[in-house]
């Protein structure tokens, strides 16, 4: 699930921080979120990956790569149920698990509305934190150290901006001229 090769090579981005790259807001889900539903959403926003957080503390769980679901079509076959907890890839299995404790009981979960502030993954595990204000030199590092999405945040981690993907920055290369 990784990038295996460097895709961009080191050039100056004369000051363009990832602000420049128009990342639209992120569109969230929640791991009950029915797969139909995730595709409908992605689709609208034309969105391949969506953040997947908790339903009732907000915090950033995960994320589903819709395009692969796409691309695989075996949500219907595999005899898993059709909803993003089984299917997105979680960032800290430790959550995971808790998550799972949490509602094995068979109560109604609550949505979270599609537009919502995410709150950033517990854990000690270290992530690389991007802001708007992140340049883009950091960012195609980011993506050369085998990362397929970046997740913009503010500075504290606790609310998701966007999603920038390789092909913003290949997009935003493309439509600059070059020194």
């Amino acid at each position: 699930m990784s990038i295996s090769s460097k895709i961009f090579q080191v050039r100056d981005y004369r000051g363009a921080t990832i602000e420049d790259l128009d990342v639209r807001p992120a569109i969230s889900i929640n791991p009950t979120t029915p797969i139909e539903d995730a595709i409908e959403i992605s689709f609208e926003h034309e969105f391949d990956f969506l953040p997947v957080i908790h339903e009732s503390n907000r915090k950033l769980l995960g994320v589903l790569n819709v395009q692969e679901l796409k691309d695989k079509a075996e949500t219907k076959n595999n005899g898993l149920n059709p909803i993003t907890k089984n299917y997105m890839l979680w960032f800290n299995q430790k959550a995971r698990q808790n998550y799972d404790l949490e509602h094995q009981e068979n109560s109604e979960p609550k949505k979270t509305p599609v537009y919502s502030t995410i709150y950033k993954p517990g854990g000690t595990k270290k992530y690389s934190v991007l802001t708007p204000l992140t340049p883009l030199e950091d960012l195609a590092a980011f993506f050369n150290s085998g990362n397929y999405f970046a997740i913009i945040t503010n500075g504290r981690g606790d609310f998701v901006y966007g999603v920038a993907t390789p092909e913003d920055l290949t997009k935003f290369e493309t439509s600059r001229p070059k020194l």
